[in-house]
C-alpha cells in the first residue's frame, strides 16, 4: 500500500497527502490550498474532498463580495 497519495483538483495540484501513524497529513502544493496545510485527515478520500470544497469556495472574504456588489460600476 502505498503512503503517499497526489491530491488534484480538475487540472490544478492541491498538494500532497503523506501516511502516518496518526492519519493522512495534507501538504499543500499552492496557495489557494493553503488552508488545509498540515491538516491531518482519516483517509486520502477525506483530503481529497476537503481539497476539492476548498477549490470552490470563493477566493474572496464575504465582505470584499458584497462590497463588490454595493460600488457602482466606473467605466475605464
Amino acid at each position: 500500500m502505498s503512503k503517499t497519495y497526489i491530491i488534484e483538483v480538475g487540472s490544478e495540484s492541491a498538494g500532497i497527502v503523506v501516511r502516518d501513524r496518526a492519519g493522512f497529513r495534507f501538504f499543500s502544493a499552492s496557495r489557494r490550498f493553503s488552508s488545509l496545510d498540515g491538516k491531518l485527515f482519516r483517509s486520502a478520500r477525506d483530503a481529497e474532498r476537503a481539497a476539492k470544497q476548498r477549490a470552490q469556495k470563493s477566493p474572496y472574504p464575504d465582505f470584499v463580495k458584497s462590497l463588490r456588489r454595493a460600488l457602482p460600476r466606473f467605466p475605464f
